[in-house]
């Protein structure tokens, strides 16, 4: 169906283009037309017929602006996709990693923090991981541009302590590691400690301080003494395995109370030196 417009569609379409917005909802078309629910479904309907939208999941719909041509050639930018899927949230892990320049893997999956329960969500050959986090730790994050774009990243101090407090989402200890190597030179390492104190975990505290002096050992990197001293005043009483999912042997590290199950090639097999 080709992209024409009758009236009441030519009102939607204006206001949307006259507001930049770049995704739109059944209740964004309901208020703008001031018209039932039923009525801006069938609105909806028709202009993702005439490819003014693309359905995204039901009553969510990205708006496909005059711009992209009489064919309407819809945006490819997971990111906008992805911000429609939940509130509150925010990119994090592998996703914020690639944005700040932190890894150099490219991954399908995007990450994506909330405090709410979501199952996991593909779109166009994207996979959507919904991270549920407790209150506390959903902070640090702000309104960053891509491909156009406004969408909520994690801060890159924010960045790097969520990928240490769950590693799993930033490809594991030797991309976390790598991840720490290259984020050191760029974030504040006072406001990476500030951060990583607010979360509340002493786990986090533990594996943040060891790969920071094990970088720091090896020539790789530099942190001021306050703020190291900040972090091992957060150490817990318990010891912890560097990674949990390999086998339980290592030498410990006493002021960290961690055990190192990696061997020192493969947690620098990651790190790219400049």
């Amino acid at each position: 169906m080709e992209r024409t417009l009758s009236r009441i569609e030519s009102k939607l379409v204006l206001r949307l283009e006259w507001d930049k917005k770049r995704t739109v909802t059944i209740d964004d078309i309901a208020r703008i037309l001031k018209c039932s629910r039923n009525q801006a479904r069938f609105v909806a309907h028709r202009l993702e017929e005439k490819r003014w939208f693309e359905r995204l999941r039901r009553g969510d719909y990205l708006f496909i602006p005059a711009e992209r041509g009489g064919k309407g050639v819809p945006t490819m930018n997971p990111l906008l996709a992805g911000s429609l899927l939940v509130d509150p949230y925010y990119y994090s892990y592998s996703t914020a990693n690639t944005h700040y320049g932190f890894t150099t893997q490219m991954r399908s999956t995007l990450y994506i923090a909330t405090t709410k329960m979501r199952r996991n969500f593909s779109w166009k050959n994207n996979q959507f991981k919904f991270v549920t986090l407790s209150r506390h730790k959903f902070f640090g994050f702000q309104e960053v541009e891509v491909l156009g774009a406004k969408v909520n990243m994690a801060g890159p101090e924010k960045s790097l302590v969520d990928s240490v407090d769950k590693m799993k989402y930033a490809g594991g200890i030797e991309e976390v590691t790598a991840v720490v190597y290259n984020g050191l030179k760029k974030v504040d390492p006072h406001d990476l400690v500030e951060h990583a104190l607010r979360m509340r975990a002493h786990s986090l505290a533990q594996k943040m301080g060891y790969l920071i002096d094990f970088l720091a050992g090896e020539g790789l990197a530099h942190f001021p003494e306050d703020a190291r001293r900040q972090l091992l005043r957060q150490v817990g009483k318990g010891v912890i395995y560097l990674d949990p999912s390999r086998k339980k042997r290592g030498r410990l590290n006493k002021p960290w109370r961690i055990i190192n199950n990696i061997p020192q090639a493969e947690l620098l097999s990651e790190v790219q030196i400049r």
